[in-house]
């Protein structure tokens, strides 16, 4: 028995020493994988700030029609790749060649107006030259008469009859100065194409040639069409949108991280995207960060001040520029796709102002060819 004892005893000592060694080994395993895991934090993962809220962001470039009409040619499709200044939409032009038909006639009868005015000058100041002859007989008459009457040898009648010529010729006379200052003031201009009646006959006609000009519908970006939203045949209104074209090689990046991610981050840092679409891995570069959170530039932004309010951590947008070497070895990317990003807060570079200054001159009218269209009719209704 007591053989038994000891050997139990012996046995429990055993696996009690086992028992401890194999924490022991595990502890020192644990302690172990920590201390790898922080030596791998702060030489791989400190300084690194990633986020899967994330997604592709591009102009939406909206094509609308500046006039009124019914479309009657479309030249592009949803999906389509087109380059700027691609026709995309011609409307009915019948109704716009009427109106600059009308506007030309319309100068043309200011012209003649012009000239008319002109003349009525010449008119008038030959009035005048009569006017004052008539009250200069006048005149002459009433001092006879006057002479006369006070030695009695005209009578009375005859008197009143000579004064009221004189009076009707002074009026006249007053009157033809003023329709000769009035005709003055409506003739006046440095020449006929400064007169109001012409000037405002030129704009109306520029503006028809405009109108049928932009019948004519072009894209102003390069990129693809999306949203179309119109068919033949239909009626459309002065800034309904048509299209939409996004230009997919001038595409950015929306993260957006956490306000507690954001202590490192700043404009140059570099920046690792993956795509969730096709799951490769691109080259970026932090561009800016938003003014504000999501939540603040939303249609109902909250109010804190009320009282019922939860701290909820807020996320904030930071644009990336997506390097165009890595768009164009990797592929484009749809704008709305999802991303995982990861920021190197390490590693920061100098970046240039990347904002180009924009035109768009597809409605630039060829102003020589209207000139001269302006010219032939002022040469054809001048007398």
């Amino acid at each position: 028995m007591e053989n038994q004892t000891t050997n139990k005893n012996e046995n429990e000592t055993k696996n009690r020493k086992e028992a401890k060694k194999k924490i022991g080994i595990f502890l020192l395993i644990v302690i172990i994988i920590g201390i790898i895991y922080l030596l791998y934090y702060f030489f791989f993962l400190k300084g690194y700030e990633e986020t899967e809220n994330a997604y592709i962001h591009g102009n939406q470039v909206s094509i609308t029609t500046q006039i009124n009409g019914v479309i009657n040619e479309i030249n592009v499709e949803d999906t389509q790749s087109i380059n700027t200044g691609t026709p995309v939409v011609k409307l009915d032009t019948i109704d716009y060649e009427i109106a600059l038909k009308d506007a030309e006639t319309k100068l043309a009868e200011a012209i003649r107006k012009y000239h008319i005015l002109q003349n009525s000058i010449k008119l008038n100041e030959d009035n005048v030259s009569i006017a004052k002859a008539n009250l200069t007989l006048a005149d002459k008459m009433l001092k006879r008469q006057t002479i006369s009457s006070g030695a009695d040898i005209t009578s009375k009648e005859n008197f009143d009859t000579v004064n009221f010529k004189y009076i009707d010729s002074k009026n006249s006379y007053e009157q033809s100065l003023i329709n000769l200052e009035n005709s003055k003031i409506q003739a006046y201009s440095s020449s006929i194409y400064t007169h109001p009646l012409v000037v405002s006959a030129i704009e109306n006609l520029k503006n028809a040639y405009y109108n049928l000009e932009k019948t004519k519908i072009f894209s102003p970006v390069s990129g693809t069409i999306a949203q179309k939203q119109v068919e033949l045949g239909q009626q459309v209104r002065a800034g309904q949108t048509l299209f939409t074209v996004v230009d997919l090689s001038k595409t950015w990046v929306n993260a957006n991280f956490k306000e507690t991610q954001l202590g490192n981050i700043k404009p140059g840092n570099y920046a690792e995207i993956t795509s969730d679409l096709n799951g490769k891995t691109y080259r970026g570069v932090v561009s800016g960060l938003s003014a504000g959170s999501g939540s603040a530039f939303a249609l109902i932004p909250t109010q804190n001040a009320t009282g019922n309010w939860i701290k909820i951590v807020q996320r904030v947008p930071v644009r990336i520029d997506i390097d165009p070497d890595s768009l164009e070895k990797n592929g484009v990317l749809p704008i709305g796709t999802s991303l995982t990003v990861k920021i190197d807060t390490n590693k920061n570079v100098d970046i240039p102002n990347q904002f180009k200054e924009q035109k768009s001159e597809l409605y630039k009218i060829d102003e020589n060819k209207l000139n001269i269209l302006i010219e032939k009719i002022v040469k054809d209704n001048s007398f």
